[in-house]
């Protein structure tokens, strides 16, 4: 996700890595609760464990500000990842990320 985080800077976008964040090895819990806290969204290849957790804040009212998750791909596949980020950017407010778990592979060509 380095590399994403990276390109969609260099394109203006303002992102932040956990690592960047001094949040690598948090939970996942904790990690949507800072993305949450300072208002963005989350990028992830984990859908086993957040979309559960996505279901477990909506349920209790715990607003966040978008889960995106990916299925995971090889480094042969990133220009699919990054257009289909850059897709999904393009398409989506965030409003209408607010809230939302939403699953990038919606995003393809």
């Amino acid at each position: 996700m380095t590399r994403l985080a990276e390109d969609l800077a260099s394109r203006g976008y303002d992102c932040l890595t956990t690592q960047q964040a001094g949040h690598d090895t948090a939970s996942d819990e904790e990690q949507l609760a800072f993305a949450a806290t300072n208002s963005r969204a989350i990028v992830t290849y984990n859908i086993r464990d957040f979309a559960p957790l996505h279901q477990q804040w909506i349920s209790t009212g715990r607003p966040h500000a978008g889960i995106v998750v990916s299925q995971q791909l090889s480094g042969r596949q990133y220009g699919v990842l990054l257009s289909r980020t850059l897709r999904l950017v393009g398409t989506l407010t965030a409003d209408e990320m607010q809230n939302n778990l939403v699953h990038l592979e919606r995003f393809k060509e």
